[in-house]
């Protein structure tokens, strides 16, 4: 007989290793530079003015020095063993502010210091109080922490208390401050000196090109910033083998002659106040109103502040900055693509990696793709936005220090800052050089023709019978030829708007698929049990038919919708009700009216007309899906959509497409009809323009926005001349 054991229970404590301090070093700081910009925002904790980091070679792995030297309060021995001493300590979430200058922390984990260890393989921390008669010496041998069979609780560290050594008349700190300022006027009795000895890794000129640029970024808006901010009186200087890397950090000259420059500040409800200014104005122009996010609500990412300065890179433009600067455009390109990106600060710090190289977190190069003759790209803007820790607490910081933690708060500040772009976007739009858009009358093909030419070979030559056949020939050549492009134009046009659908399609479609596979699978499960009653067995099967039926007739009915939008061959026009043409559009996208609530009042009526229905209904579904993005922007009780159908002659009829959205603003209605010109972050700028073109080119018709019409938005007048 087997014999059963006593139960047993009890408590364990958790003990960790020793490696894990290593693990929050090497792991949860990304970069060396990151190391030491977390270094310098404990520099800045502590209410430093001064920070210098000093390398000394040989800068070779397992030899050479990394000094980080800051003039702060410095610390007592109680707090380096209270505070520094515990990982993850929660003495700065008790002290949200430091001690003289009332600065917002930045750091608040506890985890910061230990990006020491990333660094080099031993730390020596000097460390004098203000008004202290000592100086305490902690010494930290990393090495320790690799070893994999003792605890955390098993390593000890040294500490010393003695009279002042390195924060004294004749000390460390005052030869290495003396070397790189005037200190006859700075304090150098206390602070805290970070000796960082036997280096993790090589230090070249290109990774050190690399910290200063991060560092340049970490102080850039208070250097520069004109706003109405106050600045940060924390200055840094690096000391390295390198000359040319050397010395105070400071922003490059391109940085202070943007071409654009967008200020602005944003309060928690999304209301705005913006200073735009182009070129060198006597002032600049402002603009205030509020951005709407989708369904009217509130962002949760709470105020903020930002200033963008952003750059034409055209190789003329670019000159003659150069020019003015004494630099080439080389090297201006240069400047730019290291300062390049828009950053985030809070209380008065970059938070990491927000505008590091490579780091385009709002997608801006996608949106210059999808409309490069509007849309800015990164490597264009140097940028800042500046939150704070008490204002935007739903902004927090992930574990690493490494981004912001993704949710709603993050995706509003996000769409806020691409929505203030476009703003910007808008008003560079108006006065960039480009190639004037004249729109002729029956579309852009008009112009295709040697109808001049042919008149004036006839009038030259009119014997001369194989010129004139010639000239005919061509002339019916290139009509034949322009049809071609127009048909191809019109598949092009009908496939775009069908990628425009495709969320409705898969929004639409999923749910009856799912449907009609669920009945079949159900009822494939019941013929394979054995029914108890033969006639609720047929009747349940009867019903799951009747579903499998009724969810296929709504897919048939949805592919029946988009099937005009396939690739097909342009259509030869018929006779149609245009009111139903347009309720068909609407049906379409039918779903998304119901689920954004939009009131619709479409024509009734019968006025016939002669049209390719496909061809109409792009025109609809692009004035239709612009009313819907607007009308997101305002309360659900006040969106609404009216269409009215008029004939005004036997050849002449009249479409006026009117919503209860915010409308186009005074300024830019001579830009909307122009390609690539868009008021949505992301817009492509194409919709109103193709519109347009399909109006003029195949109904001799227009496509104008009217000042005023049935309700108080956007109103758009559509005329149809042509097979009417």
């Amino acid at each position: 007989m087997t014999e059963v054991s006593e139960k047993r229970s009890g408590t364990q404590v958790l003990r960790p290793r020793a490696r894990i301090l290593r693990t929050f070093g090497d792991e949860l700081i990304s970069s060396e530079t990151v190391a030491i910009i977390e270094l310098v925002k404990n520099a800045y904790d502590a209410d430093a003015t001064r920070v210098l980091i000093h390398f000394e070679p040989p800068l070779e792995k397992g030899q050479g020095r990394i000094d980080v030297l800051d003039n702060g309060h410095g610390m007592a021995l109680e707090t380096v063993q209270e505070a520094w001493m515990e990982p993850a300590t929660l003495y700065r979430k008790q002290k949200n502010f430091s001690e003289v200058y009332n600065r917002r922390v930045l750091g608040e984990k506890g985890i910061g210091r230990f990006a020491a260890s990333r660094l080099a393989d031993s730390l020596e921390v000097y460390t004098r109080r203000i008004n202290s008669l000592k100086e305490v010496c902690v010494f930290f041998d990393w090495s320790q922490f690799d070893k994999q069979d003792i605890y955390l609780d098993e390593v000890e560290i040294l500490w010393e208390e003695s009279e002042p050594a390195i924060f004294c008349a004749n000390g460390i700190a005052k030869k290495l401050w003396n070397e790189w300022l005037d200190i006859s006027s700075m304090d150098t009795s206390h602070g805290t000196l970070l000796r960082m000895e036997n280096l993790r890794q090589d230090w070249d000129k290109e990774q050190i090109t690399e910290l200063r640029r991060g560092l340049t970024k970490l102080v850039f808006p208070f250097s520069v910033s004109d706003t109405t901010h106050e600045k940060t009186d924390f200055q840094i200087i690096l000391q390295t083998p390198f000359e040319d890397l050397s010395g105070s950090i400071q922003p490059a000259e391109v940085l202070m002659r943007p071409h654009y420059i967008l200020q602005g500040e944003v309060d928690k409800l999304g209301a705005y106040k913006l200073n735009i200014l182009i070129g060198k104005p006597d002032k600049p122009h402002s603009k205030e109103g509020k951005f709407a996010l989708k369904n009217n609500r509130e962002p949760q990412c709470g105020p903020f502040n930002f200033e963008f300065r952003v750059w034409d890179r055209d190789q003329e433009i670019l000159g003659e900055l150069a020019s003015r600067i004494g630099s080439t455009i080389g090297n201006i390109r240069r400047e730019l693509n290291l300062a390049a990106g828009i950053s985030i600060y809070r209380d008065g710090f970059r938070v990491m990696p927000y505008g590091e190289p490579n780091n385009d977190w709002l997608r801006l190069d996608l949106r210059r793709v999808q409309n490069p003759t509007k849309c800015l790209s990164n490597n264009q803007i140097v940028g800042y936005l500046i939150i704070s820790a008490d204002q935007n607490p739903s902004l927090r910081d992930q574990s690493n220090r490494e981004g912001l933690i993704a949710g709603q708060a993050l995706e509003d500040l996000e769409e806020i800052v691409r929505s203030a772009l476009a703003i910007l976007e808008e008003e560079r739009f108006k006065v960039r050089p480009r190639r004037e858009q004249k729109a002729a009358k029956g579309g852009i093909f008009t112009e295709f023709s040697i109808a001049t030419i042919s008149k004036l070979v006839k009038e030259r030559y009119p014997e001369d019978k194989d010129l004139l056949d010639l000239i005919a020939y061509q002339e019916s050549d290139l009509d034949r030829r322009v049809e071609q492009v127009q048909d191809v134009l019109a598949r092009y046009r009908r496939l775009a708007t069908l990628g425009q659908l495709i969320d409705t399609v898969l929004h639409d479609g999923r749910t009856p698929l799912s449907k009609i596979g669920r009945q079949a699978y159900l009822g494939k499960r019941d013929t394979q049990s054995k029914p108890k009653d033969s006639a609720s067995f047929v009747q349940k099967l009867d019903e799951r038919f009747d579903t499998i039926f009724s969810q296929s007739d709504v897919l048939e009915t949805l592919f029946r919708k988009i099937e005009p939008f396939g690739g097909r061959k342009r259509g030869r026009p018929v006779e149609k009700c245009l009111e139903e043409v347009i309720t068909n559009t609407f049906s379409v996208l039918d779903a998304e009216i119901r689920r954004k609530r939009v009131k619709v009042k479409p024509p009734i009526g019968d006025t016939r007309v002669t049209v390719d229905e496909s061809e109409l209904q792009q025109v609809f579904i692009n004035l239709l899906q612009n009313s819907l993005y607007w009308l997101e922007k305002i309360p659900e009780d006040a969106r609404k959509i009216v269409v009215q159908v008029k004939r005004l002659s036997d050849d002449n009829v009249e479409v006026i497409f009117s919503d209860s959205g915010p409308g186009i603003a005074p300024d830019i209605k001579d830009f909307i009809f122009e390609p690539y010109f868009s008021t949505k972050p992301d817009g492509v700028g194409l919709g109103l323009t193709i519109a347009g073109e399909i109006i003029s080119e195949y109904y001799d018709g227009s496509l104008e926005l009217l000042n005023s019409g049935p309700l108080s938005g956007a109103t758009f007048r559509i005329l149809l001349r042509r097979r009417v």
